[in-house]
């Protein structure tokens, strides 16, 4: 059953308010969801001794400094009741802390300045295309060996595609966080997100304001993507096994169908509107949309469009190039004695993955929204 508004919210007493740069504090404790807040904001929460809302607004409105409602306020403590911060409402947002990565992020920051440097982006550049390389000269090979093995282990393979893409999916967050320390901002804690099994990083970005800081900060994960493809077709090609196969498999679609992906929220699509100046499109069908009804009026509008329809062209050709590869039905052995002939088996591996992923992990929060509006409809 949905949890009431808390109306008279006590503030649990063991929460560490920690102060960041740029004015935000760090809310942690390690049984809720961690939060930055701006300083204000925090200031105001830790009001929340068991009065009411109204009781409390007059000090809420001198700490937030500006005449905030009554609606206002009760609307933020609403926002923050299932991260399990007040007394009576434990939480419920689903998030869940791993470590905190400052400590190795620090270390990379200020021992390893090389990282940070013109040379080392065009290394990577460079041993990205080499990867891309050596994977297209072997593609023969690497198309029969994943419709092999994936035939062979069809089971193990959905599962083993999501959590041999957990290590590569960490770097590519703390990629990020290591831009972000280095531009001075500060990586707060590591975790996963239950309802989609996703990982995150949490991060104060306040220090970063300009294009010059924010763009390698949304590069920064690519960066690492593209060392982790290289160095895992190298792993593959050197000690063909089960193990680097399923480690290289979902790196590499990954790379060849949705790294340059213009999905909305994407790293590339903040990329180009830092670069531009113009805001995300919402995503590829938007952004068709959009151009459909008028074209770019500046050359950076039409920068843009280059890119997005490159970016759309792209992953038709890939998507073509792994539909043509896989087209011939493979023998998928579900159980002993049981084997079915599926065409297109790898790439339909991975919406299996996708679609038991959104099963398993959507699965809570479905139940939790039916329950509440069978409870407002009783």
């Amino acid at each position: 059953m949905e949890q009431a508004e808390p109306r008279a919210p006590i503030l649990r007493s063991d929460l560490e308010f920690r102060p960041l740069s740029g004015g935000y504090v760090f809310l942690y404790h390690p049984e809720v969801a961690s939060q930055v807040l701006d300083a204000r904001a925090a200031a105001a929460l830790q009001l929340c001794r068991g009065q009411s809302l109204a009781d409390m607004m007059p000090e809420v409105c001198t700490a937030m400094d500006y005449d905030c409602t009554q609606e206002e306020w009760a609307g933020f403590i609403n926002q923050l009741r299932d991260f399990g911060i007040f007394e009576g409402h434990p939480k419920r947002y689903p998030r869940v802390r791993l470590f905190d990565p400052g400590p190795a992020l620090d270390f990379l920051t200020h021992r390893c300045r090389w990282l940070f440097t013109a040379p080392a982006v065009v290394a990577l550049f460079l041993l990205f295309f080499a990867g891309l390389w050596l994977l297209l000269s072997n593609w023969g090979l690497f198309v029969s060996e994943v419709g092999r093995i994936t035939s062979e282990y069809p089971l193990p393979a959905v599962f083993l595609y999501y959590l041999c893409f957990m290590p590569i999916g960490l770097l590519h967050e703390l990629g990020h966080g290591v831009v972000c320390r280095w531009f001075g901002g500060e990586v707060l804690e590591v975790g996963v997100r239950k309802n989609n099994a996703n990982l995150y990083v949490l991060s104060n970005t306040s220090p970063l304001n300009s294009p010059r800081q924010l763009i390698p900060y949304f590069a920064g994960g690519a960066f690492l993507d593209m060392f982790a493809f290289f160095v895992l077709v190298n792993l593959w090609l050197l000690w063909p096994n089960f193990v680097t196969m399923m480690f290289l498999l979902p790196q590499a679609l990954f790379v060849l169908q949705f790294s340059y992906a213009m999905e909305d929220g994407s790293d590339l699509a903040k990329i180009v509107s830092q670069w531009t100046g113009i805001r995300e499109a919402g995503g590829r069908l938007a952004f068709v949309k959009e151009f459909m009804k008028a074209r770019p009026a500046s050359s950076a509008g039409w920068k843009r469009a280059v890119i997005y329809f490159s970016s759309i062209v792209l992953q038709g050709v890939a998507a073509a190039l792994l539909i043509w590869s896989w087209r011939t039905p493979i023998g998928v052995r579900l159980w002993p004695g049981f084997v079915l002939s599926i065409p297109f088996w790898p790439p339909l591996l991975y919406l299996i993955y996708r679609l038991l992923r959104k099963a398993i992990f959507g699965l809570p929060a479905f139940i939790r929204s039916l329950s509440a509006r069978t409870a407002s409809a009783a």
